[in-house]
C-alpha cells in the first residue's frame, strides 16, 4: 500500500496559499476563485482523514503482529510437546 507523501501534500497546499495571496494582492474579485479555496479546504480534510486512517492502520498492524507472534510461540511449544509424546509411544 502506498501512502501520501507529506511533501507532496505540502507542496500543493503551499502553492494554493501563494495563489490565494496573489489574488488578494491583486484585489480583483474576478480572479478570486472560491472553487479553488473550497477544494483546498476539502483536500485538507481528506488529508487529515488519511492521517487518522493511517494511524489506525499502523496500530492494527502492530496489534496483529503481536497477537500473531504470541500465538505462533504457543503453537510451537504445543507442537513440540505433541512430537515429544508421539516419539515416547
Amino acid at each position: 500500500m502506498q501512502g501520501i507523501e507529506p511533501k507532496f501534500h505540502t507542496s500543493l497546499t503551499s502553492r494554493v496559499e501563494h495563489y490565494r495571496l496573489l489574488t488578494e494582492a491583486m484585489d480583483d474579485p474576478e480572479l478570486r476563485s472560491t472553487e479553488v479555496i473550497a477544494q483546498i479546504s476539502e483536500l485538507r480534510d481528506l488529508y487529515e482523514e488519511y492521517l487518522l486512517n493511517k494511524k489506525n492502520l499502523e496500530k492494527s498492524i502492530k496489534n496483529y503482529r503481536e497477537y500473531h507472534n504470541e500465538l505462533r510461540k504457543k503453537l510451537t511449544v504445543r507442537f513440540r510437546e505433541l512430537k515429544r509424546k508421539a516419539r515416547q509411544k
